[in-house]
């Protein structure tokens, strides 16, 4: 499929920018975090309605049956141990969006309300980082973000969102379904790229209400990490609320967290220098666990030998063109990519640039997301 790089039709408001790529928008948001929120709230207005109409009122109150008030206390909750800079983005949003603020809090949880609260069994994801003798050259990270099937159909509303904090922090773009002000896919300006992997079939189910959610860490991770050696500090300074496996990468090499709620872990028992691939389940034989079934556990292992399978074949010769054709084999042809497979990115730290693609819906689209931050 063809790649589309030019930008196509954009808008202004108060500061802040909007720009499309081929099906897929960019948001240039810059000032203080509530005129970042009130930038997005107008330029993304149509994108946040769609979001509560589809996916929140269509598909969790009248397809799923799920109580208005249910959904309302676990967004509140959710919102609840937000970093306050976070919580001035959905104020913001709130103020120009169109949608009231607790519209706008159901919005930024669509993802967890969808698995009830728990990002399990639906919530898979795998990752592959090349670089040194695996890569044609420079570092190429590529993700499938999984989940349910239907959030497939809100791909039409993802956004690039890059945030240009006047308190000077790094600028982040994240990457995802809009109003969700957190970070599950992201890079920084420093060319700093990290993603999410649930990690429950190694890391347990357990979750904490109490602590920060792990995914708006994420987000302050970037925002402050220069470098990977700061990100790992960050890991090693902070509790996770659920049990998740984040793939990072700079320009020159990419290392693996496996993060559950008491403990976390960089993986350093690596048999294959150059390559990187995370699914669902930690690998880092320290921890001293079994490997999951691979029935139950959504084929982690399955999908984990499939990349390590392709990347040896492809060694020495792959690149973003390549990465995207590893991506877009199926598991059934030997690839990790299955029907849950809602939207996949590919990053280049080294150019600060990302593709996305929607499988089965959209081609390949290229983002110089470097020029946005």
């Amino acid at each position: 499929m063809a790649s589309h790089t030019t930008e196509c039709g954009s808008q202004n408001f108060d500061g802040g920018r909007s720009v499309k790529f081929g099906n897929f928008t960019v948001l240039d948001l810059r000032g203080t975090w509530r005129e970042m929120g009130r930038q997005y709230g107008a330029l993304a207005s149509e994108s946040l309605h769609g979001m509560y109409k589809r996916a929140i009122e269509g598909e969790l109150v009248l397809a799923a049956g799920r109580p208005r008030d249910s959904l309302d206390s676990i967004a509140q909750g959710f919102y609840a141990n937000y970093p306050y800079k976070l919580k001035e983005v959905l104020s913001g949003i709130a103020e120009t969006s169109g949608l009231d603020f607790g519209k706008v809090l159901l919005v930024n949880a669509a993802e967890v309300l969808a698995a009830g609260g728990l990002w399990s069994q639906n919530a898979h994801c795998t990752g592959i980082a090349v670089w040194g003798e695996y890569s044609s050259g420079a570092l190429v990270y590529g993700r499938n973000y999984d989940y349910l099937g239907w959030f497939r159909e809100l791909g039409e509303y993802l956004t690039v969102a890059a945030f240009h904090p006047a308190d000077g922090s790094l600028a982040t773009a994240s990457i995802g379904y809009p109003g969700g002000i957190y970070m599950t896919t992201g890079i920084n300006e420093r060319g700093i790229f990290l993603e999410l992997n649930n990690g429950e079939p190694s890391g347990g189910a357990l979750q904490y209400h109490n602590r920060v959610p792990a995914i708006a860490e994420l987000f302050m991770f970037l925002l402050d990490s220069p470098d990977l050696n700061q990100l790992e500090s960050f890991f090693h300074s902070t509790r996770s609320n659920f049990a998740y496996i984040v793939g990072a990468a700079d320009d020159q090499t990419s290392r693996c967290f496996e993060w559950p709620v008491f403990d976390v872990k960089r993986r350093l028992s690596v048999r294959r220098p150059g390559l990187m691939v995370a699914t669902n389940h930690f690998t880092e034989p320290s921890w001293g666990l079994p490997k999951p079934d691979d029935e139950k556990f959504f084929r982690t292992r399955t999908r984990r030998q499939n990349l390590l399978n392709l990347a040896e074949h492809f060694k020495g010769s792959i690149d973003v063109s390549r990465m995207k054709k590893i991506l877009d084999t199926r598991i059934e042809d030997l690839g990790a990519t299955t029907d849950l497979t809602v939207y996949q990115v590919i990053a280049a730290p080294g150019t600060v640039s990302i593709s996305l693609k929607i499988p089965q819906m959209t081609d390949w689209t290229d983002i110089p997301v470097g020029d946005f931050l």
